[in-house]
């Protein structure tokens, strides 16, 4: 009955609605630029539906964006190596190239959609009975087609931070998705404590610390191809104690402030998010204000740096490099949001921070769960945590078990 009641809101309220506003939006540059992005979905041989070849899919992935995809990816690749057909939709260009590169390399197990928020193709399109969601893209169809015949939804990486951090209300939508859910797994402890009073079901896991395990057993292999400078890095890196190296990963600019005052026995090693030269000269000023002379690591200048201040430039090698430390500050945290947590954690760097504006990162959560995270307002609270003795921190024997867990929730997502 639910199936047949949501299909008519579908067909009788959602699709005219977008209709109108399709139609009265048509020459606003957002919506044309979404329609472009959709329309791909008519001519690249990846979005030829299975069902147009008489096949199915084992399963669907949707994933909003890079970030969603990540945390996925390792299912994705098992899947794969299983032989197992997949639809892979998603929502942001951010993730168009990953998700096509992936297609090219497996063009008979895979095929992927740009979900048609202009539309309704998606139920249409998908030949599996099995979803795997995302987190955030909460769209009613999504909703409706988990009520149709022998179709099953499974509801990862679910969470509560921003009603918590807002002091807003569970939305009517996010309820009925969980109720729909098949298999749900929450992102932190306090996501499955909230999801219990709300009487629903689940367990914790974050798939990402699988994906970022992977990369670190891979990580001397990924320097020898890309990064062919690391060497003479380390040979710098060797002349300090581990817990008298810092890395500030993915910093921009208005996270130096902190860096005043830095000791000068400590390495200084810093990844930039961007490497806009304009970025990259703001730091040197900066530092260089500090009484640090910064020396540039790069494909053009691969010469062995000899001070103690060190800046990266070079993209994709961050979360292999932060193995290398014990203590790590990750940016973002004085601009719009902070960057992945998550990386430094599994990575092995057992003492970290970042700056104040975390309310939208659950990994934030996860590591201060350990007691491995702390967060900084100002350069005396960034020396203070500097200062702070680490040598009984366990953390990562905690981990292991986490990401020990892998198999078991591994077998219950991809179960078809």
């Amino acid at each position: 009955m639910s199936w047949y009641l949501g299909r008519a809101f579908l067909y009788g309220v959602y699709l005219p609605v977008l209709t109108i506003l399709k139609g009265l939006l048509y020459f606003v540059p957002k919506v044309q630029e979404r329609r472009a992005f959709e329309n791909k979905n008519e001519t690249e041989p990846g979005c030829r539906s299975f069902k147009l070849d008489g096949l199915k899919a084992d399963l669907c992935f949707e994933f909003s964006s890079e970030g969603e995809f990540q945390q996925v990816a390792s299912l994705i690749d098992d899947a794969l190596f299983e032989g197992k057909r997949l639809e892979l939709v998603f929502f942001s260009p951010s993730v168009e190239k990953g998700v096509i590169e992936l297609y090219e390399r497996h063009p008979k197990l895979i095929r992927y959609l740009r979900y048609p928020i202009l539309g309704l193709s998606f139920s249409k399109w998908i030949t599996s009975i099995n979803l795997v969601l995302v987190r955030y893209d909460l769209f009613p169809e999504f909703l409706v087609w988990s009520f149709g015949p022998g179709h099953k939804m499974k509801f990862v990486w679910v969470t509560f931070k921003k009603e918590r951090v807002k002091g807003k209300r569970i939305s009517f939508l996010k309820r009925a998705f969980l109720r729909a859910s098949d298999f749900t797994i929450f992102a932190t402890e306090n996501d499955y404590e909230q999801g219990k009073t709300l009487g629903l079901t689940g367990t914790i896991y974050d798939f990402r610390m699988e994906q970022i395990k992977r990369r670190m057993e891979k990580r001397q292999e990924k320097f020898a191809k890309i990064f062919p400078q690391y060497q003479v890095l380390k040979n710098l890196m060797d002349k300090y104690p581990r817990n008298k190296r810092l890395i500030v990963g993915n910093a921009w600019p208005e996270d130096l402030f902190l860096l005043k005052d830095l000791p000068q026995d400590i390495l200084l090693v810093i990844v930039p998010h961007q490497l806009k030269p304009e970025i990259i000269e703001n730091m040197r000023l900066q530092l260089e204000s500090f009484g640090r002379q910064l020396e540039i690591l790069s494909d053009e200048i691969p010469t062995a740096p000899l001070g103690s201040t060190v800046l990266v430039n070079k993209k994709g090698i961050l979360c292999e490099l932060y193995a290398d430390f014990s203590m790590a500050y990750v940016g973002g945290g004085f601009g719009v949001s902070v960057h992945s947590i998550l990386e430094p954690l599994v990575a092995g760097s057992e003492h970290l921070s970042c700056g104040p504006v975390n309310h939208r990162s659950t990994e934030f959560d996860l590591a201060e769960s350990y007691g491995s995270m702390k967060e900084v307002k100002n350069n005396q609270e960034f020396l203070n945590w500097l200062s702070e003795d680490i040598s009984d921190f366990k953390v990562h024997d905690r981990l292991r078990t986490q990401i020990d867990s892998y198999p078991k929730f591994q077998k219950e997502v991809l179960s078809c």
